[in-house]
């Protein structure tokens, strides 16, 4: 009776939020609070005062691997080695006393992924319940001890922005079992992994009031803003996060990722990253109760506006190392104090100079000395033992970072051949070893280049955040490095205008898709009329481009949508698409001009549109020289109707050949490799192969790998994969073509041995889409296999007309 009530009254009830500041929290803070304060209406529930669990509600997910869309298998341990086996049986979860109990049991269970340990439970809403904005709340009670990890959390319902986590993760309330008395709230964003980033804070309950006792645990997210709560408390407020794909030249326009639907997840997992793995203290079976969930939505009146999070000045504190007169956050940026080597776990970092690490469990040796190169010094760190894995030999100097500013990263480096190193900004064990900057994959040769990047500082401000150059795991190759600079770059603005070179994905146009840049989505785009009452707009809703045009004389070229800085190559063939409509049938025009607008490259075409949105496309030939600062012209004028423009595609004519130094006679180049932690391997070019080194395959084929990114194949065209391989010890080999959320249009198991041979095969993509070609070389259905050597050469990848 008593959950029937609280039901009925939860519907009629608007229920509002207090707003409770913690000690780091002033009062100014709290009166922001308190200017708005929402109420709430149930819009979800779920009571649990039904026998059984309702599957109009919740469903499951089975087993104990992450898989892709289609089904397949991507990763195991749901992608943070956990170790239980997730099942719908009523041993794992059903309901009692009003309450949901998902139990984890110590017991055994087998299925074609492996034998597991563990058994416990995964409900979630997907496919049944989503919403945008709102507030969500559930009453728990969790279990304690070394290895329980239980969890509420969301998803989104569509992966909008790309995969795992560039479309976003909310955790609403995640906990240590090792830890009784703190709960955590997180958000996941940025890119892909590994370029995804995390922020969020820990709650400490009060005393004698750990997790195992019943609290009540709720965010609230609106446009731009997420709280979280324990008890009504608000420990913590978010509003600075991001999303971007790898085919995007800047981030989607904020407030994305969240600002689509999310699904409810609920789980009990056992072992993993997280807390660990069970120990002989471990109790079993425990179980996570979960009184009620409810979702509400926002009753009076509209969501907060979202304010756009912009980079900063930082005012670093007092104790933090402090910038060089010329701005520099790194000290001794041209090597003229000597390294400090770090070769045991315990030792530390000097905190104001260079560090050659080389932990022993990571199984890295190497040396440095400086050498001068145009009169400066450079680091000349070269690498004995190159070790399994990528922070295996570092250089790091320690950098103070400041929350909300912009940092640019640059340098010089070189090899002696081609060969990889990963550049990035992050935390140190105290922070997770949280990334702050993307890890910077930098390609190097034997001729000295200059490289950059920028990030935005988006976690709390960190006086001991570190500059790493992971140069593990790839040869013994030595690498140069020197004029390095760290500086706070956050006024500088984006030129809009420069030269684009063209996306990963071949498109020469930016933001082709109105979705990305400022909050009005018409980076990179500039729209020009003669006469002021005309509107150029992109809304939230329609991300499509739309020209409000008045009535009044005018020619074609009175008005126009523009993108500069377009690359055009002499006789190259170039095919421009894009989706177009109007208020009315009329006409618009297209044309390309060079940076002066002097010079037409072409006649400008004529194109009709009306009412439907259509998709248009036209083809033509770059006759003209070489212009890498051309203009797309779109002319708008002549007609009072409307205009509504999407999808912008400026490419060249299929490439008939994607795969590029697949003789490997420059190395490494265009390639790119992994190596799990549980694997012990290196990935090196030999005699103009790919030379793969193997002591401990891993446990999973993708332990071990090599790969080449960003190929643009089409949809319906047969392909043809070429490529020779030979194995020092017989086994298999796994070869796929996969895009970023690890869909496969193509996948090979292919038996090698100690004789070279051949290998070929035809495929046709179900999809038109830019892919990784993958070599997966770690654990061999023939396994347990000894140290071993693998060989690739002559890999080809080409259209078959």
């Amino acid at each position: 009776m008593k959950k029937t009530c609280a039901l009925i009254l939860s519907a009629l009830l608007v229920i509002p939020t207090g707003v409770s500041a913690t000690p780091k929290e002033g009062a100014d803070s709290v009166k922001n609070k308190m200017q708005h304060k929402p109420k709430w209406s149930l819009t979800w529930s779920d009571e649990f005062n039904k026998p059984g669990i309702d599957r109009s509600k919740w469903t499951y997910d089975i087993g104990n691997w992450l898989k892709d869309e289609e089904g397949n298998n991507v990763a195991p341990g749901w992608g943070n080695e956990e170790k239980q086996y997730y099942t719908n049986s009523k041993d794992n979860s059903f309901i009692k006393d009003g309450k949901l109990i998902i139990r984890a049991q110590k017991e055994t269970i087998t299925d074609d992924t492996g034998t597991y340990d563990y058994t416990s439970a995964k409900l979630k809403t997907k496919g049944l319940f989503s919403q945008t904005y709102g507030r969500y709340e559930l009453r728990a009670k969790l279990p304690t001890g070394k290895g329980y990890w239980p969890a509420l959390w969301m998803l989104p319902e569509k992966d909008k922005y790309g995969g795992w986590a560039a479309s976003g993760e909310i955790d609403i309330m995640e906990a240590w079992g090792s830890r009784p008395n703190v709960v955590a709230g997180t958000i996941h964003y940025g890119e892909t992994w590994p370029n995804n980033r995390y922020t969020g804070k820990e709650y400490v309950l009060p005393e004698g009031q750990g997790i195992n006792t019943w609290h009540t645990y709720a965010v609230e997210w609106e446009p731009g803003e997420i709280r979280w709560y324990v008890d009504g408390v608000l420990y913590q407020t978010q509003n600075a996060w991001y999303a971007k794909n790898q085919n995007n030249p800047i981030n989607f326009s904020y407030p994305a990722p969240f600002d689509q639907n999310f699904y409810l997840i609920m789980n009990l997992a056992v072992g993993g990253h997280f807390d660990g793995d069970p120990d002989e203290t471990t109790t079993f079976p425990q179980q996570m109760e979960i009184d009620y969930v409810r979702v509400y939505d926002l009753k009076n009146g509209d969501y907060r506006d979202p304010v756009e999070p912009t980079p900063q000045p930082v005012e670093l504190p007092a104790d933090a190392k402090q910038p060089t007169a010329d701005g520099n956050l790194i000290y001794d940026g041209n090597f003229e104090k000597p390294f400090t080597f770090i070769t045991q776990n315990e030792q530390t970092l000097d905190n104001l100079y260079w560090n050659l690490v080389t932990l022993p469990d990571f199984g890295g040796e190497a040396s440095v000395k400086t050498e001068p190169i145009n009169e400066k010094n450079f680091a000349k760190i070269s690498p004995t033992t190159p070790g399994s894995l990528l922070h295996s030999v570092q250089a790091i100097q320690n950098v103070s970072l400041g929350k909300s500013g912009r940092y640019k990263v640059s340098f010089d480096a070189k090899s002696t051949a081609d060969r990889q190193m990963v550049v990035k900004a992050g935390g140190g064990a105290d922070r997770g070893w949280s990334k702050y900057s993307n890890e910077e994959t930098i390609k190097l040769s034997d001729s000295l280049q200059s490289y950059a990047f920028t990030f935005d500082m988006l976690a709390e401000t960190d006086i001991a955040a570190r500059l790493e150059f992971n140069l593990g795991n790839n040869g013994t190759a030595p690498v140069w490095i020197g004029n390095v600079r760290v500086e706070e770059v956050t006024n500088e603005p984006i030129d809009e205008a420069a030269s684009k070179p063209p996306l990963k994905d071949g498109n020469h146009v930016y933001n082709g898709t109105f979705d990305q840049g400022s909050m009005d989505r018409m980076t990179y785009w500039s729209f020009e009329s003669n006469n002021k009452k005309d509107k150029a707009t992109v809304s939230e809703e329609s991300r499509e481009f739309h020209a409000k045009l008045k009535v009044h004389p005018s020619k074609a070229t009175d008005k126009f949508l523009v993108q500069k800085g377009i690359q055009l190559t002499k006789d190259n063939e170039y095919v421009l698409s894009f989706k177009g409509r109007a208020d009315k049938d009329r006409e618009i025009k297209i044309g390309l001009l060079n940076e002066d607008g002097n010079i037409s490259y072409i006649t400008p075409q004529e194109m009709e549109l009306n009412k439907k949105s259509n998709q248009y496309e036209m083809k033509f030939t770059h006759t003209g020289e070489t212009d890498s600062n051309s203009q797309l012209i779109f002319y708008l004028g002549g007609d009072s109707a409307d205009v509504y423009l999407d999808d912008i595609v400026l490419k060249t004519e299929v490439d008939m050949n994607p795969l590029q130094n697949g003789d490997f006679s420059s190395g490494l180049s265009n390639w790119s490799n992994y190596v799990h932690f549980d694997a012990t391997a290196s990935v090196e070019s030999e005699n103009e192969q790919a030379k793969i080194s193997i002591v401990n395959e891993g446990n999973e084929t993708w332990s071990v790998l090599l790969e080449q990114a960003n190929l643009a194949l089409v949809e319906g065209l047969q392909y043809e994969l070429r490529f020779t391989a030979r194995s020092e010890i017989a086994r298999d080999i796994e070869v796929t073509l996969e895009n970023a959320q690890y869909n496969r249009y193509f996948n090979e198991k292919v038996q090698v041995g100690a004789e070279e041979k051949n290998y070929t095969y035809t495929f046709t993509p179900s999809a038109t889409d830019t892919m990784s070609l993958k070599f997966l070389l770690g654990k061999s259905t023939q396994s347990p296999i000894g140290t071993h050597t693998i060989f690739l050469d002559n890999v080809e990848l080409k259209a078959v007309k």
